[in-house]
């Protein structure tokens, strides 16, 4: 694999004149999956990502969390799947950049080429790409924690306050509070059962939840066997301690009655609130906010030459789950391959021997 060039200490304006075949906007589960298709066809690949390490938002967000959804993984942790791809990816020596911003793209014209034309990727410090297609693997973009409706919460940053778990280890024989009825919340309750001090107090404000249903399953067993605090319908209200969270206050949503709860770390799960940041500059067509609009027969958007996969694309009646992004990828890869390839079929060789 070339050497990850690392853009966050670099202030060079120098172009790169190598043009990859396919450049993959997004190092996630998404993205790797699509840099391993292409590469299976012997396309030259470039992945590019603004964060310092590959594995997206997965690596970024919850590393030590299981993920369910993978075929022939019945449960795998986010870390050692990322660990995977990235070995199945690189196999074939794609350039990799980090730490870079794809801001703008603007297309060049290229007799030379089949299409006719070459695509320019400037990055955030002026370092420009060039590519034949780009295949936009960017997750949600950017994400900010929803964040609880108390009083200066932003003080309690750094000290027990947290949005989301890297290290299950840092929570270990902690008292743990934890704030959310959706997928994330319900995952840690049951992920740090057997980690922090029992019981593990969960609190949301209603009494139904929005998280798989063998999840709530599994929390309200524990909840019966006093492995789990369970507050519904319930909200945070105030926060308790010196240098360091000691305690929270738990408002009942329907009597108003106050509890205190003692607290080692308070992990507040109310999901993000998302941006696409610069590929939302692009000039796409949207399917809705935070996706891009595809055919989801191709996974072409609206802008040539360009293709999005993963939870960036959108069309209707999408289901968005990793699984399904990891499809998606190898529909956008072998279908970019017939844009610089016109003889080439979409459909590849099977990767069977």
């Amino acid at each position: 694999m070339n050497a990850p060039r690392d853009m966050s200490d670099s202030a060079s304006t120098e172009d790169y004149p190598e043009i990859a075949d396919v450049t993959i906007i997004g190092g996630g589960p998404s993205g790797l999956a699509a840099a391993y298709y292409a590469g299976h066809r012997e396309a030259t690949v470039r992945i590019m990502d603004t964060l310092p390490e590959l594995g997206g938002q997965v690596m970024a967000m919850y590393p030590e969390k299981h993920v369910y959804d993978v075929a022939g993984h019945p449960k795998i942790k986010a870390a050692d799947l990322v660990a995977l791809q990235v070995e199945q990816a690189l196999q074939f020596d794609p350039e990799v950049v980090l730490n870079e911003d794809s801001c703008s793209i603007e297309y060049l014209e290229a007799p030379d080429e089949p299409t006719g034309k070459l695509i320019r990727i400037t990055g955030l410090r002026g370092a420009t790409y060039l590519t034949r297609t780009i295949i936009v693997t960017a997750g949600h973009g950017s994400f900010e924690p929803r964040k609880l409706p108390v009083a200066d919460i932003d003080d309690w940053t750094g000290r027990g306050l947290h949005y989301l778990v890297k290290r299950t280890a840092d929570f270990a024989n902690k008292r743990v509070v934890i704030v959310g009825g959706g997928d994330s919340a319900l995952d840690w309750t049951l992920g740090l059962d057997d980690v922090a001090a029992n019981p593990i107090t969960l609190v949301h404000r209603r009494d139904r939840f929005r998280a798989l249903e063998g999840s709530v399953s599994k929390m309200r067993e524990l909840a019966s066997h006093g492995r789990v605090n369970l507050m519904v319908p319930s909200e945070v209200t105030q926060i308790h301690g010196g240098d360091m969270i000691e305690a929270v206050t738990v408002t009942n949503a329907e009597d108003g009655t106050e509890r205190v709860e003692q607290c080692d770390a308070l992990v507040t799960l109310l999901g993000f609130k998302s941006a696409l940041g610069s590929i939302g500059e692009w000039g796409f067509e949207f399917h809705s906010k935070k996706q891009v609009l595809v055919d989801p027969t191709t996974m072409a958007t609206s802008m040539p030459l360009v293709f999005a996969a993963g939870d960036v694309a959108g069309y209707e009646n999408k289901i968005t789950l990793i699984t399904i992004g990891l499809g998606e990828a190898a529909i956008a890869a072998n279908r970019a391959i017939t844009m610089f390839r016109p003889d080439a079929r979409a459909q590849p060789k099977y990767s069977s021997e």
